[in-house]
């Protein structure tokens, strides 16, 4: 009976545990404790044995996709005599495993969802072998292919000297076709090929009059297989057209966009296709319409005749011009002439700049802040003939298919480290004026780097969620500010501003004493990477010792007194962020010690040698040093007992001749009522002394009056 395990891949955690076991080796997939692989998707089976070729010097499997993310089930066999017991698959960008691996008595079973095939590169699995306990590391390269075609259907099949015609291809993988978007040179039909985002244009320029045949090659990213060979070249696609000459002459000019001086009356140097109806010394109207009463696009004075077979010409724009947007008609008056077409574009200007960061949505403005990577969107005129950089930031990604005439996308980093206030904006290395300007952050750090000091212990102030008993006398106060925690590593705080407030009462709840510390400016320490660019005009740079700031300190307080903090973040420095904690600190006592004086009633009074207790005696005069009890758990608040000693008047106020008074020294326990706001009391008395007249031990119990002022 086969034996199963299941084996869950946790990623590079998964590699620490196989890492952390012994040893590890690196091998290929022929070096393997593997005997076999087989990888089946939807009805096809690909094995090891029978479908390998070598690129590269490289032995990979190879299989056929259809789609770019194929679901492929993958049987990895070895010999259930060896000593391998456990398999796990590396993670990659390439796919996402659907589910664990599971471990047969002689084979493992996993199952993948490949990502982008056309697009990934160099993919393989990476499998972590455990075999007598030594993790060994196999590379399993894969080689996908796929079948691509390519297929024009033109609506028309005559094309016009000097007029560029744009026909859309078909094809089932696009995205496998690479494109140079460079004119071919010297042909009859010269062609460029482009991508506009999931479309794929075949560009066509005629020069040759008659019929014509174009030959279009294409070169795959992911091969076809022929004959059990890649092949990365389609068959070029070939197609016949009928070449026309225009009822207009056709003059290319020399530069395909234009962008107009600053002063627009100052003329354009550019050449033109020469024409033997092309006049020197004349300026022509150049306009966007075949018919009279066209809109005035620019002027063109001709200038010199060339060597090169073109014209010298002065351009004057006086408006904006796209290809898209039709021909231009060059006409002398108001009769057309000839046609040509190029771009006239504004001058590259930066209108405005938005920011997108992490899972946040684009906002207007420059600031950033070190060691934070974000997008960078360009807005205005012009942007697509611009190169920008950003010197000091990192460009990261540059997004070309978002790059147009009014928006540019870029991804940059910028440094940790970085030593400047602003990140200046360059075109072709020329300054633009625009900048990012570059700000230290300032953002609510958890109160995880205040701790409270009382002298024989510290507490960290975001650790505590409850109060504070304290036991012992509270010779200082004071909060330790631990500088170096603010800005850790790459996560970054800034200064932090702090109001702290204290509040001060007894244990009666009476308000002894109130302080507020307005605006506590706190500067990351030296290990911050940003330190040196912290102004530390109002940085505080010593500890908060509230006893230099009370008028009555904290070791006068009396037992039971409360200390209240609220330490807070000023909100307005953090646009309304912020955080509140609140703090209270009881000076804990177990017992209280004090003098009691009370006038005990009726008292039973037991001497030594006799059988029985006295009559109830008159009221006595007590004064006691004793001991009060707190109740745990309570603030402030006794026991119903008193334990004490010293000295009992007994029928101190029976002045008759038959008086039995006398003075004994006494220890006494003291039963009170549980409710301490009567003031008038009568509390139970039990103890037992020494009568100094009769020179007796006595025993005593009885109750008493107590008067609470």
């Amino acid at each position: 009976m086969q034996k199963i395990k299941l084996a869950i891949s946790f990623g590079a955690f998964c590699l620490l545990i196989l890492i952390s076991v012994s040893g590890f080796s690196q091998m290929t997939f022929q070096q393997s404790p593997l005997l076999e692989a087989k990888m089946f998707i939807d009805t096809m089976e690909y094995s090891w044995s029978r479908h390998t070729l070598i690129r590269n010097q490289k032995e990979m499997l190879a299989f056929q996709y259809d789609r770019e993310d194929e679901i492929a089930e993958v049987y990895l066999f070895f010999d259930g005599d060896s000593e391998v017991t456990d398999i796990a698959l590396m993670p990659s960008a390439d796919y996402y495993p659907l589910d664990s691996i599971m471990m047969f008595s002689d084979y493992a079973r996993f199952k993948v969802r490949f990502n982008q095939l056309t697009t990934s590169e160099f993919l393989k699995f990476t499998l972590g072998i455990r075999e007598d306990s030594v993790v060994k590391y196999v590379d399993m390269p894969l080689f996908p292919y796929t079948n691509t075609y390519v297929e024009l259907y033109p609506g028309s099949e005559e094309l016009y000297i000097g007029e560029e015609k744009v026909f859309e291809l078909t094809s089932n993988n696009s995205e496998n076709i690479l494109v140079d978007n460079r004119w071919t040179e010297g042909l009859p039909i010269n062609y460029r090929m482009t991508r506009e985002g999931p479309k794929l244009l075949l560009h066509l320029l005629p020069n040759t009059l008659g019929d014509q045949q174009v030959e279009v090659p294409f070169t795959l990213r992911k091969p076809t297989m022929e004959a059990g060979r890649p092949k990365y070249q389609l068959k070029s696609l070939s197609y016949t057209f009928k070449i026309r000459s225009g009822r207009l002459a056709f003059l290319q000019f020399d530069a395909q966009e234009v962008t107009p001086k600053d002063d627009k009356k100052e003329a354009i140097e550019v050449q033109i296709d020469n024409n033997r109806f092309l006049r020197l010394g004349k300026t022509y109207r150049i306009e966007d319409q075949e018919e009279s009463g066209g809109a005035l696009i620019a002027e063109l004075y001709t200038k010199a005749r060339l060597n090169n077979d073109k014209v010298l010409c002065l351009l004057r724009p006086y408006s904006y011009h796209r290809k898209s947007d039709g021909y231009l008609y060059i006409k002398d008056g108001d009769d057309a002439r000839f046609v040509s077409n190029l771009d006239i574009t504004p001058k590259t200007t930066i209108q405005e700049i938005f920011i997108q960061r992490e899972g946040k949505d684009w906002q207007r403005g420059t600031t950033v802040y070190p060691g934070e990577t974000l997008n960078i969107k360009l807005e205005g005129e012009g942007l697509h003939k611009a190169a920008f950089s950003f010197p000091g930031a990192s460009n990261l990604e540059y997004d070309s298919l978002i790059k147009n005439e009014n928006i540019s996308l870029f991804r940059i980093k910028v440094p940790l480290t970085i030593n400047t206030n602003n990140i200046e904006i360059f075109n072709h290395n020329k300054s633009t004026g625009k900048s990012l300007k570059v700000e230290e952050y300032q953002r609510p750090r958890p109160f995880d780097f205040i701790n409270l000091d009382f002298g024989d212990r510290q507490q960290v102030v975001s650790d505590i969620e409850k109060p504070i008993y304290y036991e012992n006398t509270l010779t200082d106060l004071v909060f330790d500010f631990d500088r170096g925690k603010i800005d850790e590593g790459k996560d970054l705080f800034g200064k932090q501003y702090l109001t702290i407030k204290v509040k001060i009462s007894n244990k009666k709840g009476n308000l002894i004493e109130l302080y507020q510390f307005d605006e506590v400016v706190i500067c990351p320490g030296e290990t911050s990477p940003r330190f040196v660019h912290y102004d530390d005009k109002y940085c505080r740079s010593e500890d908060i010792n509230l006893n230099n700031f009370l008028s009555k300190k904290t070791s006068e307080l009396e037992e039971w007194s409360r200390i209240e903090l609220e330490i807070s973040h000023v909100k307005s420095k953090y646009g309304g962020d912020g955080r509140t904690k609140k703090i209270q600190i009881h000076l804990k006592r177990d017992y209280n010690f004090d003098i009691d004086v009370s006038f005990p009633a009726g008292l039973l009074i037991l001497k030594s040698g006799t059988g029985n207790f006295g009559n109830f005696g008159g009221p006595s005069f007590a004064m006691i040093a004793q001991m009060s009890f707190y109740q745990p758990g309570r603030i402030a608040k006794y026991r119903p007992y008193k334990l004490g000693a010293g000295f009992i008047a007994i029928d101190a106020f029976n002045f008759t001749e038959s008086n039995s008074r006398d003075v004994g020294l006494v220890v006494i326990g003291s039963l009170y009522p549980t409710s301490s706001d009567n003031k008038l009391t009568f509390p139970l008395y039990a103890g037992f002394g020494y009568l100094l007249s009769e020179q007796k031990p006595f025993f005593l119990i009885g109750p008493g009056i107590r008067v609470r002022l």
